[in-house]
């Protein structure tokens, strides 16, 4: 396999003295778009701390599964001071994620010719399958994280959607339980696997995601000419952004906005791609809309890239997030950031991501019309949205990603001391 080389010069004693970890994607790669496919908040957050970990001092080595053959002839691309390695585990084309977990073996072995890491970090259960592997052969801890428990998902199943499967469940549940360390990125989420998977509090930690502030941020208004024609008129929109999927509830956001009145209304901006298996529940929201008389009223513009999302949420009065379950609710944080209140479910890892009465409003009920009432009084009241946006701006300044690299460091370092090896070549 190709390696990448670093690109930034640092004397051989520092070298020498730095540690080295291994984040595995194995299902997504980091560079893939937000909102397509199984690419979501995950991906940016392995972007972020990438970097941010890089910053800090430490080599950092992203591996993930290639799915074409320029990426197998690249062997790998940089992400700032980080190196995302594209390893051969099965055909070099994209797989049914079904299928994935026999590559995992494959994935291990090809990592196993890469640098030794000190301590291997695993983003998502299938990526565990692989890093654990890898981690016992050289000999380092193993650190899990979920991003997405399985248990958690199915207990807030969207009607007809499709529950995890058993084998997921136990995969998760030997991992968790195996691993060195357990990295979650919300209360909610801890509280999961320590419930669901009989994980001691000792080797859980919480650490909330952060928010790049140099893109998602208050600012002036978009140029209305860079906007469909619905997004224009003086009510101005509500957004949803995200994959398009059951769990995530667009469709509450299409009834909702059907229950305002129509003198006034805002149009609803929804932005995202169908998730695997979902094409069929995006063509739905189409009909919905339709069927409700908002056919001009709601605009799909698929997914986005992250300048141009940062940009339509600035651009947006409201943010709505009526997911049935978030393990975090990333874009409910950059929302916030960017001075936008939002309005969400008050469930699992969006009481981490949205602070009620600060930063926005959480809401117990799934009931349209007690949605567009909650709507309805913030699009009256610009005090009480105001409020909310100052919250949501202080709160993004604190989320840094440097602050959840630093945490990230602890849990490695304190790791790795235990293990008393010395520093990866």
């Amino acid at each position: 396999m190709t390696i990448c080389h670093e690109t930034r010069q640092t004397p051989v004693a520092a070298v020498c003295e730095r540690r080295r970890v291994a984040l595995v994607s194995l299902h997504t790669s980091p560079l893939a778009l937000p909102g397509i496919g199984d690419a979501g908040g995950m991906n940016v957050y392995l972007r972020s701390v990438a970097g941010a970990l890089a910053a800090a001092g430490w080599r950092v080595d992203i591996y993930t599964r290639a799915t074409s053959a320029d990426q197998v002839a690249r062997g790998c691309d940089a992400i700032g001071a980080a190196s995302l390695h594209y390893l051969r585990a099965g055909p070099a084309e994209p797989v049914d994620k079904g299928a994935l977990a026999e590559l995992a073996g494959d994935f291990a072995r090809a990592m196993l010719r890469a640098p030794r890491a000190d301590v291997v970090h695993s983003h998502y259960w299938l990526s565990g399958l692989a890093g654990e592997g890898a981690a016992v052969a050289w000999g380092v801890p193993h650190v899990q994280s979920l991003h997405t428990v399985a248990a958690m998902k199915n207990r807030d199943l969207a009607p007809g959607d499709t529950p995890e499967t058993p084998r997921r469940l136990a995969s998760e549940r030997r991992l968790v339980r195996a691993a060195a360390a357990v990295v979650s990125v919300s209360e909610a989420e801890r509280m999961s696997i320590a419930e669901d998977y009989g994980v001691e509090a000792a080797r859980l930690r919480v650490i909330h995601p952060g928010v790049d502030a140099v893109l998602f941020h208050p600012g002036p208004p978009l140029d209305p000419a860079s906007l469909p024609g619905p997004l224009r008129r003086e009510a101005g929109y509500l957004l949803m952004a995200g994959r398009v999927q059951p769990i995530k509830g667009q469709d509450l956001a299409i009834r909702a906005l059907a229950a305002l009145p129509a003198r006034g209304r805002p149009a609803l901006l929804v932005t995202g791609a169908p998730g695997a298996g979902h094409l069929e529940y995006a063509a739905g929201l189409r009909t919905l809309a339709g069927e409700l008389g908002l056919a001009d009223d709601v605009v799909f513009l698929g997914a986005q890239t992250p300048a141009r999302l940062a940009d339509l949420i600035r651009g947006a009065r409201l943010a709505l997030m009526p997911s049935r379950s978030e393990t975090f609710g990333l874009l409910a944080a950059e929302a916030a950031a960017c001075g936008v209140p939002v309005v969400g479910s008050n469930t699992t890892g969006l009481r981490s991501s949205v602070v009620h009465g600060e930063t926005g409003l959480l809401l117990d009920s799934r009931e349209p019309a007690l949605w567009a009432d909650a709507v309805a009084k913030l699009l009256a009241d610009p005090a009480a949205a105001a409020r909310l946006a100052a919250g949501g701006v202080r709160l993004g300044r604190e989320r840094t990603w440097e602050r959840v690299a630093a945490a990230l460091v602890d849990v490695y370092s304190a790791l790795v001391s235990r293990a008393g090896a010395s520093p990866a070549s």
